[in-house]
């Protein structure tokens, strides 16, 4: 597959802008900042609305594993549903907006819905290959991940659209 000079910058800027994000998150917010803002999920949507659904899966799943290698962050046991979570956002607004031609803003539910929902159903897996039964604590988890990320996800149809906007001219 041919990939254009121009294809290869806008990978190379949004796959930057999702480590760093997260680094100034983090540094202006503390620790719970990622979570709260979600700044890697936004990154990995618009690399899959305006690049495709293989460049968002690529930088969904590249990002925070990179995040991972330079700064130690997000720690081992998150590393993995993060990576499974933000790749599929990538992926799924990828193949809404750029395959099925959906509007920015069904992609961007679609893509936030199956994100969080592959979230969850790789933790529940986990928990069930752990053998911990307590389906409570495992719901407990999850839906505290999902009410700590209503600011970001929130956020996401604010930047989203409008980044979408502007950026699509010069990556065309």
């Amino acid at each position: 597959m041919k990939k254009s000079t121009k294809t290869i910058t806008f990978t190379a800027l949004l796959l930057a802008l999702g480590i760093a994000l997260p680094h100034l998150a983090h540094a202006l917010g503390g620790q719970p900042a990622g979570a709260m803002w979600l700044p890697m999920h936004l990154v990995a949507i618009l690399a899959g609305m305006l690049l495709g659904p293989l460049v968002g899966l690529g930088v969904g799943a590249a990002t925070p594993l990179l995040r991972f290698l330079i700064f130690g962050m997000p720690p081992v046991p998150l590393l993995w549903f993060m990576v499974l979570e933000v790749a599929s956002y990538g992926l799924f607004a990828g193949l809404c907006h750029k395959r099925a031609k959906m509007p920015v803003w069904a992609s961007l539910l679609v893509s936030q819905v199956t994100g969080r929902g592959v979230r969850m159903l790789s933790l529940f897996i986990a928990a069930r290959l752990l053998n911990m039964s307590n389906v409570a604590a495992v719901t407990a988890v999850i839906t505290t991940e999902l009410l700590a990320g209503l600011p970001g996800i929130v956020l996401q149809w604010f930047v989203v659209p409008n980044a979408q906007r502007l950026l699509h001219k010069h990556v065309r």
